[in-house]
């Protein structure tokens, strides 16, 4: 049994699963796939758990199921995932967002922020899912936007846009 009946918003589409797996898929010749991240909707809440790093490929943050196991001493975290602004990672000289999880006003999951995996950069805002500032708007090689996905827990992100 599920805590609400919570949907990912990702860039400007909405993603109807009690489980979200957000992966990155480097060559399309592989069938291996990277984590970015994984929310669970379950009795506890809504669980979050991913690794955040740098451009680096250095370990700024990790998240086991909403707890903070690891975070580098240049960032500070706080709030939680369900109240207020949500759960948000800054930079502690200025104060920069790095990632944000958080309950919008009409209940859906917003996750924003900024991922290196494998030397690119995935960055999530509100509207936009880009690799290396390039905007990523199609889904299964459509151009979709404002669109619902029901039953897709595995969402992958590739160089050519996304997978469900």
């Amino acid at each position: 049994m599920v805590h609400d009946d919570y949907m990912l918003i990702l860039g400007s589409n909405v993603y109807a699963d009690p489980v979200y797996n957000l992966l990155y898929k480097p060559d399309m010749d592989s069938e291996e796939r990277i984590p970015i991240f994984t929310l669970e909707n379950c009795d506890d809440g809504l669980l979050l758990t991913t690794e955040i790093r740098d451009a680096n490929s250095e370990i700024i943050a990790k998240i086991d199921k909403n707890k903070f196991i690891q975070i580098n001493e240049n960032f500070d975290v706080q709030g939680e995932i369900e109240k207020g602004n949500g759960l948000m990672l800054t930079k502690k000289d200025d104060g920069t967002v790095i990632f944000n999880a958080k309950i919008t006003e009409d209940q859906y999951v917003e996750v924003t922020g900024t991922f290196y995996v494998r030397g690119k950069k995935i960055r999530i805002t509100d509207r936009t899912v880009e690799i290396n500032d390039v905007p990523k708007k199609s889904v299964n090689g459509v151009d979709m936007h404002d669109t619902i996905f029901v039953g897709t827990c595995d969402i992958t992100i590739t160089d050519d846009g996304l997978k469900v």
